[in-house]
């Protein structure tokens, strides 16, 4: 009897000693043979820089896979044939047709169907801002993938192109806004020549609202988004034994969150001498990155109070302005806006729209469909 899907999940298969991170294409059987791990350099690196480093690792895109891809966009009884314990890393250089380099993304997995030639290509984008333009960059990095497809001999024997499956991984905290198909940014009128187009889509995965539903700590990966995302000192602190708990002395992943929490005191402006004191996860757990967090979970509460209020005035405006009915609508077309870039706007207009139907029109017209475009 087949096995099912969740018994061909990465969490089942977890191996008790830590998975090596492949980077070179994967073989067609595993050799048995696992290479020494290597050791992470430690350097300053951009927050996306950091979260890719997360997802380098074998074990937590299989976490990720697991919980958002398996059993959902890819049905299980394709799961069952896939070879997860031995999915690997391919060079994620795309070049065009005339061979110059034209892409570099950020991470390209290729995980082998059982007793067959096709495999499934998992484009993986690694952003903590969002981008209004994100599915068309999928589409020119899955046009490319294809093309780089095309070369292999499996391929071209067989006259057919394996499955590509885009994932974006969002580390922002404020809700991602942008469109997540070429569909989706199409005119009305564009709408009619959606057979002649790529209607690409990606699947979306919002870490920090997924962090916001963890009740518990089952794998590593929650343990590091409730580390990244942690809104308390409780909170933080155990995620950050959890991650000690679960990951082996010599796993890369133990530096990779060490590498993610330098990145976000760097950003915060932390003091040279403070970033260097943090090189692995007991010294996160010390009274300076304890302040650091700290600073952060009041400015978050701020900055979140100063949107309520701001979120209130406008509304109050468009009562005096255009009356009791306009103030509601608006008031539930700006629910769930943080973005204060998003909301400023809104004041002026108003002040300029004659009349209340005016104003919501060109709000949802404008400023609370398309200004995300002018945020990232």
């Amino acid at each position: 009897m087949a096995p099912s899907p969740r018994d061909r999940s990465p969490r089942s298969k977890q191996p008790a000693e830590p998975k090596p991170s492949r980077d070179e294409p994967v073989a067609p059987k595993p050799s048995g043979d696992e290479p020494v791990l290597p050791r992470v350099r430690f350097v300053y690196q951009s927050k996306d820089k950091a979260d890719k480093e997360f997802y380098s690792n074998w074990q937590m895109t299989g976490e990720l896979l697991d919980k958002h891809v398996f059993g959902k966009v890819v049905p299980g009884e394709l799961v069952a044939r896939l070879e997860i314990e031995i999915m690997g890393r391919t060079p994620s250089e795309l070049h065009d047709l005339d061979q110059t380099l034209d892409r570099k993304v950020d991470l390209l997995w290729r995980v082998p169907f059982r007793g067959s030639w096709l495999y499934l290509v998992i484009l993986f984008e690694a952003q903590s801002t969002v981008d209004w333009r994100m599915p068309l960059r999928i589409m020119h990095e899955t046009a490319l993938v294809y093309q780089e497809l095309s070369k292999d001999p499996e391929v071209r024997k067989h006259g057919k192109l394996p499955p590509v499956l885009p994932i974006v991984v969002y580390s922002g905290t404020r809700p991602w806004t942008a469109a997540t198909s070429v569909e989706e940014m199409l005119s009305d009128e564009a709408q009619a020549f959606l057979p002649y187009a790529l209607g690409q889509k990606y699947v979306l995965v919002e870490e920090a609202e997924e962090a916001k539903a963890l009740t518990a700590l089952d794998s590593v990966r929650d343990a590091a988004l409730w580390l990244r995302y942690a809104r308390s000192h409780e909170k933080y602190r155990e995620a950050a034994a959890k991650l000690k708990e679960l990951l082996p002395e010599a796993s890369p992943l133990r530096e990779a969150a060490v590498q993610w929490v330098r990145s976000r005191m760097i950003a915060n402006g932390a003091k040279e001498e403070h970033v260097e004191r943090v090189r692995a996860l007991d010294d996160l757990e010390s009274p300076v990155i304890e302040t650091i967090w700290d600073r952060d979970f009041r400015e978050e509460g701020r900055e979140e109070g100063r949107e309520q209020e701001r979120r209130a005035m406008l509304v109050r405006l468009a009562r005096r302005k255009f009356g009791s009915e306009t103030a509601e609508r608006l008031a539930a077309l700006l629910e769930g806006v943080s973005d204060p870039e998003r909301t400023e706007p809104v004041a002026d207009l108003i002040i300029d729209c004659a009349s209340g139907s005016d104003l919501l029109e060109q709000l949802e017209r404008t400023v609370l469909a398309d200004s995300v475009a002018t945020s990232d």
